[in-house]
């Protein structure tokens, strides 16, 4: 996040004011965190690479069969719907289904991490890294 200096209202003498926005990094693709997983652990791209396939597909396997499924440091994953009320149980089938959807629930370190009193707390640092990243895109820092 940084402040931004923006004129506030339609009136020709606006006002000027500093807004927060959220800094707007590139997106790290797969082959990107796999990169920096395999420097950080020290270990083949190619080892994080079939880790990782095989750990996504292992989420999707147990989501799909209806379970939530939980990844240390990171929180858990499950498969919701919301579905039509149906007035017997022969009626109540997918047909009545609106809505699927995958549900995300971070752990309470990620949601602390993105509380406002963490942001306020740790608004410099973040301009400072704001900073120290400007000359190479964003991207973060070598393990």
């Amino acid at each position: 996040m940084y402040p931004k200096k923006q004129k506030l209202g339609y009136l020709e003498e606006k006002p000027e004011v500093y807004k927060l926005q959220v800094m707007r990094c590139p997106v790290i693709d797969r082959k990107g965190i796999i990169a920096y997983a395999a420097k950080a652990a020290h270990v083949p791209e190619s080892t994080v690479a079939l880790a990782q396939e095989a750990l996504f597909d292992a989420i999707n396997y147990f989501c799909v069969n209806g379970h939530s499924v939980q990844v240390a440091g990171l929180g858990s994953f499950g498969i919701k719907l919301n579905s039509k009320v149906a007035k017997t149980v022969d009626e109540a089938n997918a047909d009545t289904i609106t809505r699927k959807y995958i549900r995300f629930f971070p752990k309470a370190e990620i949601r602390e991490m993105c509380s406002l009193k963490n942001i306020n707390l740790h608004i410099n640092d973040i301009l400072n890294l704001k900073e120290e990243n400007s000359g190479n895109g964003g991207t973060p820092t070598e393990p």
